[in-house]
């Protein structure tokens, strides 16, 4: 079972870019949702890092309020 879940912020180790977990992960690929992107990509679970807890949304148990229209910026 992937650590991964539903809202998680999460970062690509690759590339550095951001993201939050928009499905539950499958085949080993983790669905992302860009922050700042209208882009949804398939990570593998490799290449995806947890972000810190304290960066997670307050309805994971983190402190980070998200912006009106996250993960876009509008």
């Amino acid at each position: 079972m992937s650590k991964f879940k539903l809202g998680h912020r999460v970062t690509n180790q690759i590339d550095g870019r951001d993201g939050f977990v928009v499905s539950a992960p499958y085949n080993k690929l983790v669905p992302v949702a860009v922050e700042q992107s209208t882009r949804k990509e398939l990570w593998p679970e490799t290449q995806v890092l947890m972000k810190p807890q304290d960066e997670q949304l307050v309805a994971m148990g983190g402190k980070y309020n998200a912006p009106q229209g996250f993960p876009l910026n509008i």
